[in-house]
């Protein structure tokens, strides 16, 4: 059965060769958009990954990748046992061609139950080591998540909001940061930013603007901090107190609006003088 598999995996890597996808694309392919949230031999934002592909059909990976949630929607068990674990943070979807589906199932393929034996003491070496952070580190990160990074990236306030002591209320366009470190870990939170999975964050932190070490460890300090000290209930308060400063904003606007067209000018520039020689007629 196994060598029947690796037949199957070595035919399929032959056949992607004219595609312009070879199978060591997968590698480049797994590093660009998969690091952020998934590891081998380790759990981060998503299931560690070693031996996946002997655990699920090559057709139900495919189709998970591609949309977890139509997986989730349908009521898959697998797929709504992965969402419920990992505290329903939902996987983003990738549109890859079959050729780039393949190399990257190809390269995980390569982390197989072999890989999956790694003993307990090896496992503990390679472990991540755990990070610590310092109140300079919280506060330095609480100044970058509301301005400009120092590379001249957005400031994550622009589009996160964070309910913390003394920051600004933040924006609505994306999910609420108050307790993400509760929900992916501060491991996950540090590969998200070093290697952003979403388009938007990608495109605002790209090459020149992308983060540096220090802007994430701060960033990440601050969020830890921010999941542990802020009650439950204050993502609502957040979204409330920016929604207040939004509608306070509109009534503003439309009071500007009202003034102006109440000093309107109501007739014409030549009405008195017309007024007046109508009247010597």
């Amino acid at each position: 059965m196994k060598s029947w598999k690796m037949m199957c995996w070595a035919v399929a890597a032959a056949l992607i060769i004219g595609t312009g996808v070879s199978a060591q694309d997968g590698a480049e392919i797994f590093k660009k958009n998969c690091t952020a949230c998934h590891k081998i031999g380790a759990r981060l934002v998503g299931p560690d990954l070693t031996g996946v592909t002997e655990k699920r059909s090559d057709e139900w990976l495919r189709k998970f990748i591609r949309s977890s949630s139509s997986l989730i929607k349908a009521g898959d068990p697998d797929a709504v046992a992965i969402f419920n674990e990992f505290n329903g943070t939902p996987m983003l979807e990738f549109q890859f061609s079959d050729a780039e589906l393949t190399a990257v199932l190809g390269y995980l393929s390569g982390f197989g139950a072999q890989a999956a034996k790694t003993d307990t003491a090896a496992a503990a070496k390679a472990a991540e080591p755990a990070l610590v952070f310092t109140d300079a580190d919280v506060e330095q990160g609480r100044a970058i998540f509301q301005h400009s990074m120092s590379a001249g990236g957005p400031a994550c306030v622009t589009c996160h909001n964070v309910s913390d002591a003394g920051l600004i209320p933040g924006g609505l366009l994306a999910k609420d940061l108050t307790h993400v470190a509760g929900r992916i870990g501060d491991q996950g939170i540090v590969g998200i930013l070093g290697a952003p999975p979403f388009p938007a964050m990608a495109a605002a932190y790209n090459g020149s603007a992308a983060l540096t070490e220090k802007e994430v460890h701060a960033i990440t300090a601050f969020l830890v901090h921010a999941d542990k000290n802020t009650a439950a209930t204050a993502e609502v308060g957040g979204k409330n107190t920016m929604l207040i400063w939004g509608f306070g904003g509109l009534v503003v606007i439309l009071l500007g609006v009202a003034l102006t067209w109440a000093r309107r000018l109501k007739r014409s520039v030549r009405h008195d003088i017309d007024a007046r020689q109508l009247r010597t007629i």
